[in-house]
């Protein structure tokens, strides 16, 4: 494969200074995962419509956040720091694969799931990566996603294909 991979469809938020996010079922406490999946969610539907995806090649996810869930982590050092009972649901979603794979299960996406911390050195990087994963095999397109907790809290998402 050669060349920079196609822009399918491009989403972010906030878009409009009065942006909100919808709230996700079985997350809490922090608003990383609906950052994640509202972005998402814009990049899709504007390629696919609503949801979920007709019949969508082989999708990989990929994930890069230099902050992570910021949010749950306070929420859980609180509870521990305090004594408080820590939420089961946080243990679930301090996994950022766990959006993802909300976002696979809602959309019907089949490929891979990465999740990428703090260290990547920005777009370049994150595009080879995209591109890897389709190299390899593993995908024909790639939803790629960063998310930042704030302040501001802000995130881009891209469709990518060859």
């Amino acid at each position: 494969m050669t060349g920079p991979l196609r822009v399918l469809a491009s989403a972010a938020w906030p878009e409009r200074p009065d942006d909100g996010l919808p709230a996700i079922a079985g997350f809490v406490e922090s608003a990383f995962n609906p950052l994640v999946a509202e972005t998402a969610d814009r990049c899709l539907r504007r390629h696919y419509g609503p949801p979920p995806a007709l019949d969508p090649p082989r999708t990989a996810l990929l994930l890069a956040s230099p902050t992570g869930d910021t949010g749950t982590a306070d929420a859980l050092a609180e509870a521990t720091a305090t004594g408080r009972r820590v939420p089961p649901l946080l243990f679930f979603q301090s996994n950022p694969n766990a959006v993802l794979g909300h976002l696979a299960a809602r959309w019907q996406l089949d490929g891979p799931v990465v999740a990428l911390g703090p260290g990547f050195d920005g777009e370049t990087e994150l595009h080879d990566r995209a591109r890897l994963l389709i190299e390899d095999g593993d995908a024909d397109q790639v939803l790629l996603i960063t998310a930042v907790q704030g302040p501001p809290d802000h995130a881009t998402a891209v469709l990518l294909a060859p």
